[in-house]
C-alpha cells in the first residue's frame, strides 16, 4: 500500500472536518492558553467552562497542586520505566490502600489512565469462549478491552435489564460453558443518566455465576455517601466483582484504577496486564495530587453538595427555558440539540458569549443526536453559574431552541 493510498482513505472523512474549518465553527482541539478555575483562556479571552470533568474544582486547589510539587521535588518528574519493573513506588502502595477503602473494596491496582484501566484489566479477567455482557452505550476504552479479550461480545439496550437478560440467555444456549461477565457505566459520560445496577444484579437470580464489572469513572466522587461512587448510591457495593475509576474527573489527575474483593484475581492481573506492564509508570506527581484530593473530598463533603446544588439549579434553569435535558439525573446536564451543525453554530455562539461548550457528536452520541454537554464543578461562583445560564438563554433564543424548536434533523 502506497501513501497516497493512505491517504485517499482519510479524505472522506477530513472533508467534514474541512466543512467545519472552512465556516470557522469546528470546535475541537482549540488551544487553551491559561486556566484560571472554572475559566479557561481561549483566543485572547477569558471563557466559563462547563466541558471539563474536574467535577469538584480540585484540580486548582492550592492544597493538590502543592503535594504534586513536593512530590516531583522528592521523587523526580517521572520513573524512566513500568511499574512491573522499575517504577512502581511505595506511593503506588498507599494510594491503591486508600482508593480500595474508599470504594468498599479489599484491595485496587492503579493504572496509568483510566482508558488502559479497562483495555488492560478486561482481557485479563475473560478469553475466547467468555462472554462479555455490556450496555451499548459503554466507553470506548471498555469497548477496546472487550475487543482485546477476545471474549463474545454481546450488547444489551442502553440501561434495560430485561433486555440484558434475554441477550444472556440466548448466549448462554450457544456457549454454556463460558464465563460471563456483565459491563456497565455507573454514571453515563454524555446522557449523565444512571444504571439500573439493582435490577442488572438481580439477573444473577437466574445465571448465578455472572460477574459485574462497573466502570465509575463519572461516579465516584459526585455519587453516593461521600462521593463513594455509583454502587454505595444504590448500596450494592457488595455485589459489584470488579469497580472501575480515573483520576481524571474528581481526583484532579491522570491515572485509573480496579477495586475488588478478589485478592487472587487481582494479583493475576497485576502481572497479566498488558497495558500496566509495558506502559511507563505514573510519575509520583501524579499520585500525590491524586492522593490529595482523595483526602479533601473525604474530609470536606462541602465540595460534593455544592456540586449538586449547582447543578440541580442549572438542570431546572434550562429545563425553564425550554430546553431538553434527557433523562440525566447527576451533574452531567445533556442539553439535546439534534443536528451536528446546529449543535456546531451552537457552540460557536456559546464561546462568543464567553462558555466554552464543545458539542458531543457522533461516535460519542448517536447518529443526529448531538448535543453540548454541560458540567459546572464545585468551582463555580453563584454570578459565573448565571452568566453560563445566560448564555444559554441567548442562544435558545437565536436559534429557536426548546420544546418546539429544532430536533434530531442532519
Amino acid at each position: 500500500m502506497s501513501i497516497s493510498t493512505l491517504r485517499e482513505r482519510c479524505l472522506p472523512y477530513l472533508s467534514f472536518v474541512d466543512q467545519y474549518r472552512s465556516q470557522e465553527i469546528y470546535p475541537y482541539f482549540r488551544p487553551i492558553e491559561g486556566v484560571r478555575g472554572p475559566e479557561v483562556l481561549i483566543q485572547g479571552s477569558w471563557r466559563l467552562s462547563v466541558a471539563s470533568n474536574d467535577y469538584l474544582g480540585l484540580s486548582h486547589d492550592p492544597r493538590v497542586a502543592e503535594s504534586a510539587v513536593q512530590a516531583s521535588r522528592q521523587w523526580g518528574t517521572g520513573l524512566g520505566g513500568s511499574r512491573f519493573l522499575c517504577g512502581n513506588l511505595s506511593l503506588y502502595q498507599e494510594l491503591e490502600g486508600r482508593l480500595a477503602a474508599w470504594v468498599g473494596k479489599k484491595t485496587a491496582l492503579v493504572h496509568a489512565t483510566g482508558f488502559s484501566a479497562n483495555l488492560g484489566a478486561i482481557p485479563v479477567l475473560l478469553g475466547r469462549g467468555d462472554i462479555v455482557l455490556c450496555d451499548r452505550r459503554v466507553h470506548a476504552s471498555v469497548l477496546e478491552g472487550c475487543g482485546a479479550s477476545g471474549a463474545r461480545l454481546v450488547p444489551f439496550a442502553h440501561n434495560d435489564a430485561s433486555s440484558a437478560a434475554g441477550r444472556l440467555a440466548r448466549a448462554r444456549q450457544k456457549m454454556p460453558q463460558g464465563l460471563p461477565l456483565l459491563i456497565t457505566e455507573g454514571v453515563f459520560s454524555m446522557d449523565g443518566d444512571l444504571a439500573p445496577l439493582p435490577d442488572l444484579l438481580a439477573l444473577r437470580e437466574r445465571a448465578p455465576d455472572l460477574l459485574f464489572y462497573l466502570d465509575d469513572a463519572h461516579g465516584l466522587g459526585v455519587m453516593g455517601p461521600g462521593g463513594r461512587g455509583s454502587a454505595a448510591h444504590f448500596g450494592v457495593t457488595e455485589g459489584i466483582d470488579f469497580i472501575m475509576g480515573t483520576f481524571s474527573k474528581s481526583l484532579a489527575s491522570v491515572g485509573g484504577f480496579i477495586a475488588s474483593d478478589d485478592l487472587t484475581v487481582m494479583d493475576f492481573m497485576r502481572h497479566q496486564s498488558r497495558s500496566l506492564m509495558f506502559s511507563a509508570a505514573l510519575p509520583a506527581a501524579n499520585l500525590a495530587a491524586a492522593m490529595k484530593a482523595l483526602e479533601i473530598i473525604q474530609g470536606e463533603p462541602q465540595h460534593v453538595e455544592r456540586l449538586w446544588r449547582i447543578s440541580t439549579q442549572a438542570r431546572q434553569a434550562l429545563q425553564g427555558m425550554g430546553l431538553d435535558t434527557g433523562g440525566s439525573s447527576t451533574p452531567i446536564i445533556p442539553v439535546k440539540i439534534g443536528s451536528t451543525m446546529l449543535a456546531a453554530l451552537v457552540a460557536r455562539d456559546l464561546l462568543e458569549l464567553g462558555v466554552f461548550a464543545p458539542p458531543a457528536i457522533f461516535p460519542a452520541v448517536a447518529q443526529n443526536q448531538a448535543l453540548i454537554r454541560v458540567a459546572f464543578n464545585s468551582a463555580f461562583s453563584d454570578e459565573q453559574v448565571e452568566r453560563v445560564l445566560s448564555a444559554f438563554a441567548e442562544v435558545a433564543r437565536r436559534h429557536g431552541l426548546g420544546q418546539d424548536g429544532p430536533g434530531p434533523q442532519a
